[in-house]
């Protein structure tokens, strides 16, 4: 059982607290040194929620979906994409990680704040440039990239900027464009060196060549959207809620209200035989297998619809709907007339 304090040791251990003289105050408390106390930095604490975190699964997910696609017509060759890992690190260590040379693009994505970065690895950026020349192998990886193999680099980016907003429109309407491109990073600095940010890597296989891609986002960029990016929000209304519901099925509907689709009338089965359709001339006449009192089918994209008799209107053929055939009806018919 620990020693109790006498009154003096209380007045003394108390005087310590408030003069500031805690490792004395502990010494008189019990007699053993202080504990070492850690210093906690806050510029590298955590600052990626875990529902965040998710978010960027879902969405890169999809993102490396088209990615996959987009490279694969444009490339005339088959690329798959698959994430490696997407983590949280400090920009830093992001920074003193990269590869020389190097492609960075200085991406810019309202509405979230700031600047991102996309850096391709020198095999996957060789990879791309061969293949748009028209070689099926990569290059020198030691080399510095020239004017036109970075023209090259830009347009491509500028092609997949669509891609990425497409990745994202399920949980925000993202617009991205490209800032600049360069090949050292000591230029492109979009953040405090602490900053904590989120890393994507994608691995990007061409044939039997594969390199690196990797999306930098600085959690300062995604301060103004950070409610938006929680799964929970936009998983349980099945659809994001941004106000323009309505907007949005008015436009759909009125689309679908105006799209052609072409009706076919058919006439009753009538069987020929390959030498009578060998030996029709202009002029003869095919008699039908179909009496007049029976209304003809008329198909909407082979599917039978509605029963309508022939005549005319003005100058012109034309049917008039006397039936609407249920769905029971148009199997029925569709199975009679053997299609």
């Amino acid at each position: 059982m620990s020693e109790i304090l006498s009154q003096s040791e209380i007045d003394e251990l108390l005087s310590a607290l408030m003069t500031g003289d805690s490792d004395s105050a502990a010494e008189a408390s019990d007699g053993e040194p202080a504990m070492k106390v850690k210093e906690y930095d806050f510029r590298t604490a955590n600052r990626f929620p875990k529902e965040q975190m998710r978010t960027f699964h879902v969405v890169f997910e999809t993102y490396s979906q088209l990615l996959s696609n987009s490279l694969s017509s444009i490339l005339r060759v088959s690329c798959e994409c698959e994430i490696l890992s997407i983590e949280e690190c400090s920009y830093s260590e992001f920074n003193n990680s990269l590869p020389a040379p190097v492609v960075l693009a200085v991406m810019a994505a309202e509405p979230m704040h700031g600047s991102l970065l996309i850096q391709m690895s020198p095999e996957f950026a060789y990879m791309l440039i061969s293949r748009l020349f028209g070689g099926d192998k990569t290059g020198e990886n030691a080399k510095q990239f020239t004017e036109i193999e970075l023209a090259l680099v830009e347009r491509v980016l500028r092609q997949q900027c669509n891609v990425f907003d497409e990745a994202w429109e399920k949980v925000i309407d993202i617009s991205m464009q490209i800032d600049r491109i360069e090949t050292s990073p000591q230029f492109a600095q979009i953040t405090a060196p602490n900053e904590p940010v989120a890393v994507i890597i994608i691995n990007i296989t061409m044939g039997e060549e594969s390199g690196l891609m990797s999306i930098c986002i600085p959690q300062t960029a995604v301060e103004p959207v950070a409610q938006q990016l929680n799964t929970r929000m936009w998983f349980s209304s099945g659809i994001r809620d941004d106000g323009r519901g309505e907007e949005r099925l008015a436009a759909i509907t009125g689309m679908l209200m105006h799209s052609p689709i072409p009706l076919t009338a058919y006439f009753e089965s009538t069987p020929a035989t390959v030498s009578d359709i060998v030996n029709l001339q202009v002029g003869d006449v095919i008699k039908l297998d179909h009496p007049v009192d029976i209304p003809l089918t008329i198909k909407v994209h082979h599917i039978p619809k509605f029963k309508a008799n022939i005549g005319t209107l003005g100058h012109r053929y034309a049917m008039e709907v006397v039936d609407v055939l249920t769905e029971e009806e148009a199997q029925n018919e569709s199975l009679t007339r053997g299609n």
